[in-house]
């Protein structure tokens, strides 16, 4: 038995993009992770130091 033809309706599979693109955006998620840390430690911070300043308020 013979393969079927296939009659073009598959797409083809999309080609890798260049290394520059991948390296640049996983450089975007790395980033996007490390301000998300920072803000949270920040807002961590400004929590624990209004809490100092209110218990020694009190």
């Amino acid at each position: 038995m013979s393969k079927p033809e296939s009659k073009g309706n598959s797409p083809d599979p999309e080609p890798l993009p260049p290394r520059w693109i991948r390296r640049a955006r996983r450089l975007r998620d790395e980033a996007g992770l490390h301000l998300l840390r920072g803000a949270a430690t920040a807002a961590g911070g400004a929590v624990v130091a209004y809490g100092g300043l209110w218990i020694q308020s009190r």
